[in-house]
């Protein structure tokens, strides 16, 4: 799993953010195994509410629950208060040790709505009063020194708008390309046999200081990225801020943008932990995303298969 949307040149299959019936197939998912798996091996009861794969199994273990990604209505707001409700109902009856409630309508927020507006910040406003109202159904349940709650994010929002765009549809010769995916922050692609270096060479022309063009032994180290089989020979990347047109997405339709380069604070998620496991009213030092999931681990007693998080950035954080 290596985006939202990726090409598989061995299988000849496209994934689109779960939106084409192929994202069913098993091979997008299993290179590594999710935590809610690693759960149910270790005997842990798991509930993945709309979680992006939560409903697949992985090499014959499943979810011990599990509600699908539902078309339009996925992970809104009014969603999610009814998942974090059937969740509680569940801690109540031991019925589950974990639940995973994913929420869109925040993404969702981010791309429609300028980030600076009072509109944008009524969202947020909506979506805190949702979580007072978790809290509160914790105390009214009596749960609230049984279960612990960790929100997190996995990834910012940066402003963008059709000022900053770099078109590079119009120095490409579409026949030399088999296949472009994802647009904005970045564009992957696949060349036909025998036209790598020519549209790597065509793209070069562009001389646009707004985007870095890399075959895929040139990306950065640092990305853990480029050794992967779903990584394309050619990838375009955008100044942050700045949005990738190409032929399948030739304008800017969205006030806001994800996936630049993490270097940008503006690329920061957040996390925010609290229960009976946790320290009160603390802050610990900057995290990282990988660190997640050895925080998870933590509180459900999993043990953790081998992963990049150090111990050491989240430690302080536990009682």
């Amino acid at each position: 799993m290596v985006g939202n949307y990726m090409y598989s040149e061995e299988r000849g299959e496209r994934f689109d953010m779960i939106a084409n019936p192929e994202c069913r197939n098993s091979h997008w998912w299993e290179d590594a195994e999710p935590f809610w798996i690693t759960a149910v091996k270790q005997g842990k009861k798991t509930y993945m509410f709309e979680w992006s794969g939560g409903e697949f199994p992985h090499k014959g273990f499943s979810s011990t629950y599990s509600l699908p990604v539902d078309g339009e209505n996925w992970a809104m707001l009014p969603e999610m208060k009814r998942n974090i409700k059937k969740s509680l109902d569940m801690f109540k009856s031991d019925e589950i040790d974990m639940a995973g409630v994913f929420v869109w309508e925040i993404d969702k927020w981010g791309h429609d709505i300028d980030t600076k507006s009072d509109d944008f910040h009524q969202k947020l406003v909506e979506f805190d009063s949702a979580i007072d109202s978790l809290l509160d159904q914790l105390e009214q349940q009596s749960l609230r020194d049984k279960v612990n709650i960790v929100i997190f994010s996995d990834h910012g929002m940066k402003d963008i708008s059709p000022e900053r765009t770099v078109d590079i549809s119009h120095i490409l010769n579409t026949t030399d390309v088999k296949i472009f995916t994802d647009r904005g922050h970045m564009c992957n692609i696949w060349p036909h046999d025998h036209k790598l270096e020519k549209v790597y060479s065509d793209l070069k022309k562009l001389n646009n200081d707004h985007i870095a063009i890399y075959k895929k032994d040139e990306l950065p180290d640092r990305w853990c990225y480029k050794h992967h089989k779903l990584v394309p020979p050619i990838t375009v990347v955008a100044e942050s801020g700045w949005f990738i047109l190409t032929p399948e997405y030739p304008s800017v339709t969205s006030k806001g943008w994800h996936g630049f380069d993490n270097v940008d604070k503006d690329m920061r998620g957040i996390f925010l932990a609290t229960g009976p496991d946790i320290k009160k009213n603390d802050k610990v030092g900057p995290m990282r995303a990988v660190d997640v999931y050895q925080v998870l681990c933590k509180l459900l007693h999993v043990k953790p298969l081998p992963h990049k998080g150090e111990w050491n950035r989240v430690q302080d954080m536990f009682l």
